[in-house]
């Protein structure tokens, strides 16, 4: 089993998998993907690439839920 890495969720550290991708951190946060955007290390993701960009040691990743409103 590979080691974990630390990552910051929403300001909060985690340990993870390094496999694991950002379609897989949603999963795992149980957002709801089509209400989600990601940002990572300050660069917003496109939702094409969340199935293969894997964390790494120490990304900082953000994820906003969008709520619509009048």
């Amino acid at each position: 089993m590979a080691n974990k890495v630390t990552i910051f969720a929403n300001g909060r550290a985690r340990q993870v998998d390094p496999e694991k991708t950002i379609a897989a951190m949603i999963q795992d946060l149980r957002l709801t993907p089509a209400a989600v955007l990601v940002e990572r290390n300050g660069r917003a993701l496109l939702r094409q690439e969340w199935e293969k960009e894997k964390v790494e040691h120490g990304d900082r990743l953000e994820f906003v839920k969008v709520v619509a409103g009048g």
